[in-house]
């Protein structure tokens, strides 16, 4: 992998990580991240277009896990989209260290896509107006080890950060849907086709 890979990260990725993590502010919460369909992943550029929230009650290997992977690559795989990495915001706010079960579902999703990513969110920069990316972007290096991306290889959409912060302002965090409340209740649409909508209306604006 070279180490001159740009990250690319749309506002619609970046918006549904944070509103995860606000809504279950107090819990663990974590999902994949989606991007074009291009070569299995070997490309100069990775592009994440979209986050889609998996879970925030156990965040495991469990086989709910595989039934909700499965539902993603199905529903997208028509839009030219595939799982490109996963993202993750710890329960204790100053914890931002990847944990076993992290690393072992991006390396999974490697298996699939060389550039796959692993985001971990920094909530300590996370605030109804946010003036810095909080994400931390990972890799697999060539030898095999995990490392951080420098911040001048990730760039964020044009006006994500305060897109986002608006999201938060108008509280609609409370509306994001993940795996978990499907699950129980599939009514929940998981693919938040209503906050996309409201996301896409912001960056045009």
């Amino acid at each position: 992998m070279s180490s001159n890979n740009q990250v690319n990260i749309k506002c619609a990725a970046l918006a549904k990580i944070v509103l995860h993590s606000a809504r279950w502010s107090h819990l663990a919460v974590n999902g994949v991240l989606l991007g074009p369909s291009l070569d299995a992943g070997k490309t100069s550029e990775l592009e994440i277009v979209d986050a889609v929230p998996l879970f925030h009650q156990q965040l495991s290997l469990a086989p709910m896990l595989d039934v909700a992977l499965n539902m993603v690559e199905t529903h997208y795989r028509s839009k030219g989209l595939q799982i490109v990495g996963y993202y993750q915001a710890n329960e204790h706010v100053k914890d931002v260290v990847p944990d076993f079960v992290a690393m072992k579902i991006t390396e999974k999703i490697a298996e699939n896509y060389d550039s796959a990513c692993l985001i971990m969110l920094d909530n300590r920069k996370v605030c109804l107006q946010m003036e810095s990316n909080p994400l931390i972007v990972s890799q697999v290096t060539q030898d095999g080890k995990w490392k951080n991306r420098d911040k001048s290889c990730v760039t964020l959409e044009s006006r994500s950060l305060s897109s986002v912060s608006e999201l938060l302002q108008k509280q609609v965090h409370q509306e994001i849907v993940d795996f978990d409340l499907h699950f129980d209740d599939i009514s929940f649409n998981w693919t938040n086709a209503p906050i996309n909508d409201l996301i896409n209306s912001f960056v045009a604006a």
